[in-house]
């Protein structure tokens, strides 16, 4: 069996060495229509691809991506360059462009046919090659396309384990550390006159270090099932107001399966919080997610989550069992250089102990939504931006206050990351916070902005 897969992807290897012999014949730059009198952009970039330089080929044609998508004769030998250094997907994106335009292009179909393929997409792949093969093509490159697609056919893709992992550092400004109110008193029903808040009750800002790291795998069972899991921690120290250092650590464990478009995740989570070193509460939970890849440009999640947050001490009043529910769509705009996504949830929080007077004060039903984009400028740096807003409609009115809580939280967060090298990330960011509530002592606003060096792997 195991001579049998070496053989078909032998194969595979020589019949689409023979194909590609073909897609570079010298002939491509008349055939993509360069004109001879011009030194051109699109006809240094094809002498360079016929020359086997794909690197400077990319180089050449990434920078005018964005004035030239849409020609023809660009995309074709974008794609091409995208694809033999490695950059399938936005390969795809290009290709598309040109068959768009030229259905019956049987360059760029089998172009993107081997994007696809090294993208994992067997299927659209054969799908591609067997629309190439159909076409009148020579002799030879219909041997070559018949034995590539038998050889899909007899050795699909074994599925291999996959690791990855991030190490982040980060120095920043926090307007309120411990998102508490500015104001300096507050009104509370049988009380004459104001309460007066002082120390930690009253929002407090600070310089702050960050260290960050994290871990997932992905171990494939066969090629529908694989085992995932990740495990990731945090640290935040905050110069003068050590009160309110935290640390985070959380874990997930589960199963994915995929078939075709479609992939499904059903996952065990959990994590603890601290404040000050001493723990704050902690969480176990289930989350399930599906997944619909409709092309390289879109995909649909749907989500459910259940979790048991619990805390420590006199804070108990807070436990709640959370179940959350949403959606979200992913798109990538024309070009591939912008992905657009947004999602849409709502739940409830359910209190799990009353207070001594027999009143639940955790209790509330929630509904959020966070959309946002990201845009590639160039190879290196990429903008991004997101908007969250939720909305927390509470139970049971609070004794204290004597009527029932309600918040809105806002968060505006927008940044960028420069690429030092492909493992190497900087990313200055700034993030806003406004927390609207019928309870004054739960008003807040808080400014974050940092900067953070990141290591993957």
């Amino acid at each position: 069996m195991r001579t049998m897969k070496r053989s078909a992807w032998r194969t595979r290897r020589t019949s689409a060495s023979r194909l590609r012999r073909w897609l570079y014949l010298p002939a491509v730059v008349l055939w993509l229509g360069c004109q001879a009198h011009a030194q051109s952009v699109t006809e240094q970039a094809a002498a360079h691809i016929e020359a086997g330089r794909h690197a400077a080929a990319y180089a050449l044609l990434a920078p005018q991506e964005s004035e030239r998508a849409g020609d023809p004769q660009f995309d074709l030998l974008l794609g091409i360059a995208a694809v033999e250094t490695g950059r399938h997907t936005l390969a795809v994106f290009a290709l598309e462009r040109v068959l768009a335009l030229q259905p019956d292009n049987a360059r760029a179909r089998a172009e993107i046919g081997r994007a696809y393929l090294a993208l994992g997409e067997s299927a659209s792949a054969k799908r591609e090659l067997q629309a190439v093969r159909g076409q009148n093509v020579p002799p030879e490159v219909a041997r070559s396309l018949d034995r590539l697609l038998s050889a899909i056919d007899r050795a699909p893709t074994e599925p291999k384990p996959s690791f990855a992992g991030f190490i982040e550092a980060a120095v920043g400004r926090d307007t309120n550390v411990n998102s508490a109110t500015s104001a300096g008193s507050i009104a509370i029903p049988g009380l004459i006159g104001d309460f007066t808040l002082t120390g930690d009750s009253r929002s407090r800002d600070a310089w702050f270090s960050s260290l960050a790291g994290g871990f997932n795998a992905r171990i494939p069972v066969n090629r529908e099932w694989a085992v995932v899991g990740g495990v990731s921690g945090a640290g935040r120290f905050n110069g003068g107001e050590s009160r309110f250092d935290t640390t985070a650590v959380d874990g997930n464990a589960g199963v994915a399966w995929t078939r075709g478009a479609n992939r499904v995740t059903a996952a065990l989570q959990g994590g603890i919080f601290e404040v000050d070193s001493d723990k704050l509460r902690d969480y176990t939970g289930l989350s399930l997610q599906w997944q619909h890849t409709h092309n390289a440009r879109n995909q649909t999640t749907a989500f459910m989550q259940h979790v048991r947050l619990r805390y420590d001490g006199s804070n108990d009043v807070r436990d709640v069992n959370r179940n959350i529910y949403g959606v979200g769509h992913a798109h990538v705009l024309q070009g591939g250089k912008t992905m657009m996504f947004g999602s849409f949830y709502l739940g409830s929080e359910t209190g799990r102990n009353d207070l001594p007077s027999g009143v639940n004060i955790a209790g509330n039903d929630v509904i959020g939504f966070r959309v946002g984009a990201q845009h590639t400028l160039d190879p290196r740096w990429l903008l991004f931006g997101a908007l969250a807003h939720e909305a927390r409609d509470y139970e049971n009115a609070d004794p204290l206050f004597q009527r029932v809580r309600d918040d809105t939280l806002t968060t505006l967060s927008l940044g960028a990351t420069y690429a030092l090298t492909e493992r190497w990330l900087l990313t200055p960011s700034v993030t806003l916070m406004r927390n609207d509530s019928s309870f004054s002592i739960n008003d807040y606003r808080r400014g974050v902005a940092q900067f953070a060096v990141r290591r993957t792997f």
